[in-house]
């Protein structure tokens, strides 16, 4: 297989992304790095089948994968154990369904007196995934341990596992992810010094996984990070925790409001002598105690610092509007600002944290008039009246302070923003006959005069048929109808894959002759990058996978996802980022923003769940949120809805989230389109129109159109 400079270009992408995403989780004793000594590269013994079997992928056909034992091999400050690694390669070679080897049959005293350091390799799939650890799998740790002093737990895995029992045996742990094709190469960069860790949680660890039952009780504002620290609730990660071989601390923070923009400044330095590193700034606020219920706090915002070399620091700043601290209230349809203190905190994870500073706000304040979206369920929001929220030493002292010094915020400061929502769709006039699409993009006529020539049969084909039609591109979709022959509008071409473009690798002809390959690259899974915390690591993914969709013809790329986390145990969770919805929305829009310099992104979610029943503040304040931010700063040039019921009506394009929320408020000019029906109920001619607009301008911006034009 010859390489192109397309697959180099984007196997590096795909290493940086991961070694930039990983979490250091523990490391004591000095068992990171692993170096050589004296120029020998140091003896390591490598455990556990997920080695050779590393869970790389969400299901893309990679050109080439990594594992872990390749990685490994391919240093030159470690040597893996011949002899143990012959053990588990010739146990898969007889064995491919095999399960973990039993200590009995490694002599693993033996191995620890030839090598001085353990990696033990876990594993899962990202179907069924069981974060319990498995009963042999702890006979090997246990057994691992006890014959070494030095030892590493790589969890190979979705996201979180159960490993509070084990945590305490071994002397390092490091969450790897599904990090894509380079995975195993990446976990050396970082195993060995090449590289820095500094990734960040964007999920909680809980101290037992039935914690993630209690969690999800009820599908309200309080979920992750918002619940476990607004009931106070043991840990046994925090969100936004991660490790380095650096020592970066905040050595000075200011808060400042000017113009309605709070903004938050603080400064990084890297008070190793010997070690680099990077750190995530994070931003969080805490509302005004009143009888409304709020999570302790909330994260507005976040940040990563270059990297810093021993005794180097780094200033950064944060702002946003105000008005990002307001909640939604139902009963007047507003967001608003209620009197009290607003206390910004500023930290490196949620349980870190110190406040900055405080913004009073003497009145309530309303900066936003919209319309309820939803009927109210009986839900309400979890009351957390006499629960005690997790709390530090000196924290009361740092809040007075910072209140006796606050910031006063006058109503004179904010104009309230009321939506003006669109009037029904008048339907398109004025068209004739023989009008084509190319005849629109040389500006001959305009769209409402091809849509308006259009027979329902066509409008339909064209609206309600997107995403279900053949494609030249093995393992794609045809996007829309061919209605090329009568109106020069071609099909275009999708391609999903929350993780790269899940096109068929090897393209046989009728004979089962293979004729043609589609070297397609294998990125890190969402809820690993989601661990970086890193715009340009995200923005670099999504321009590659852009560069990869001109190369394979491919026009629009079905992801990302901006739902967020709320139970491991989705068949979703790898494919999307995080528990928060800031974190989901701007990894999701960073990630539009990359793809879409060479290509076409579509927004979507990817929750199992057939039907949700929230309260509209809910709604707003989280299911919401995170498509939102998505929505505004990536602008996405589509949008995927999914088959999927919220307080019992079905989210189709007359639904009054999509109509109202998606393209009123947040002024959404791309398409929708829709995994089942588009409709609710049977549509009248404008609104098929309307959606027929809005699809007729994407393909005028489709790379395959404008190939046909040139």
């Amino acid at each position: 297989m010859d390489l192109t400079p397309r697959m180099t270009e984007s196997a590096m992408v795909a290493r940086s992304a991961a070694a930039g995403s990983m979490v250091l989780l523990k490391n004591v004793r000095h068992t990171l790095p692993l170096l050589a000594v004296d120029g020998h590269a140091l003896p390591i013994a490598v455990y556990g089948m997920g080695q050779l079997r590393t869970a790389l992928t969400g299901g893309i056909q990679a050109w080439r994968t990594i594992n872990v034992l390749d990685g490994l091999m391919d240093s030159d400050q470690v040597i893996p154990d011949g002899l143990l690694s012959h053990k588990y390669r010739n146990a898969l070679l007889q064995n491919p369904g095999a399960g973990e080897i039993l200590p009995a049959m490694l002599d693993i005293p033996a191995v620890a007196g030839r090598t001085q350091a353990a990696v033990i390799v876990i594993t899962r799939l990202h179907d069924g995934y069981d974060y319990h650890l498995r009963p042999e799998e702890m006979q090997l740790i246990e057994a691992v341990t006890k014959s070494h002093s030095r030892t590493v737990l790589v969890l190979n895995t979705p996201g979180y596992m159960d490993i509070a029992g084990v945590s305490p045996m071994v002397t390092a742990i490091v969450f790897m992810g599904l990090a894509g094709q380079e995975g195993g190469a990446a976990l050396t960069d970082l195993l060995t010094g090449r590289a820095a860790f500094s990734g960040k949680l964007a999920d909680t660890w809980p101290v037992r996984p039935d914690q993630f039952d209690t969690a999800a009780m009820r599908t309200d504002l309080y979920t992750g990070y918002r619940y476990y620290d607004s009931f106070g609730k043991d840990v046994l990660y925090p969100f936004g925790y991660g490790l380095s071989y650096g020592k970066p601390i905040l050595t000075s923070y200011s808060v400042g409001l000017d113009n309605g923009v709070v903004t938050a400044e603080a400064t990084i330095e890297n008070a190793s002598e010997t070690y680099p590193a990077r750190e995530v700034l994070q931003v969080y606020y805490s509302a005004p105690d009143t009888e409304v219920s709020q999570p302790v706090y909330i994260l507005n915002s976040f940040a990563k610092t270059g990297l810093l070399q021993p005794g180097e620091s780094e200033t950064i700043q944060l702002s946003f509007p105000v008005s990002q601290l307001a909640r939604f209230d139902t009963y007047t349809a507003t967001w608003k600002l209620d009197a009290g203190y607003y206390d910004i905190r500023i930290g490196t994870h949620s349980r870190n944290t110190t406040i900055a500073g405080s913004i009073y706000v003497p009145k309530p304040i309303v900066t936003k008039q919209v319309k309820n979206c939803v009927e109210q369920p009986p839900e309400t929001v979890r009351s957390r009246k006499g629960a005690k929220a997790f709390t530090y030493p000196g924290e009361d002292e740092e809040r007075n302070v910072s209140r006796k010094r606050a910031i006063r915020l006058s109503a004179r400061q904010l104009q309230a923003e009321v939506v003006r929502y669109s009037k029904k769709f008048p339907g398109c006039r004025g068209g004739k006959e023989g009008i084509s699409l190319l005849d629109v993009y040389e500006g001959r006529y305009d769209l409402r005069q091809l849509v308006a020539t259009m027979d329902e049969h066509d409008l339909r084909a064209l609206v309600c048929n997107f995403g279900s039609s053949q494609s030249p591109v093995p393992g794609a979709w045809g996007a829309s109808a061919d209605l090329y022959s009568r109106y020069g509008i071609p099909s275009i071409t999708i391609a999903k894959g929350c993780d790269g473009l899940r096109l068929t690798r090897d393209i046989k002809n009728d004979d089962g002759e293979v004729v043609a390959h589609q070297y397609v690259t294998a990125f890190p899974a969402p809820s690993l990058l989601a661990c970086s915390f890193d715009r340009e690591l995200l923005h670099s993914v999504g321009s590659a996978v852009g560069r990869e969709m001109r190369e394979f013809g491919v026009d629009l790329w079905l992801a990302p996802s901006a739902t967020v986390h709320r139970d491991p145990r989705s068949d979703c969770y790898h494919g999307a980022f995080s528990e928060d919805p800031v974190v989901s929305g701007l990894c999701a829009a960073w990630l539009i923003q990359g793809c879409q310099q060479h290509a076409m992104a579509a927004l979507r979610h990817v929750e199992s769940a057939v039907e949700i029943t929230v309260t509209e503040r809910t709604l707003r304040e989280f299911e919401l949120l995170g498509f939102e931010i998505a929505v505004t700063l990536g602008q996405p040039k589509a949008l995927l809805a999914p088959s999927i019921a919220v307080c019992g009506e079905a989210l189709s394009l007359d639904n009054r989230i999509l109509s109202d929320v998606l393209y009123d408020e947040w002024h959404f000019d791309g398409m929708t389109f829709a995994a089942g029906e588009l409709f609710s109920r049977f549509p009248g001619r404008p609104l098929l129109e309307q959606a027929a607009l809005r699809t007729l301008r994407l393909i005028l911006d489709a790379p395959s159109f404008r190939k046909l034009v040139r």
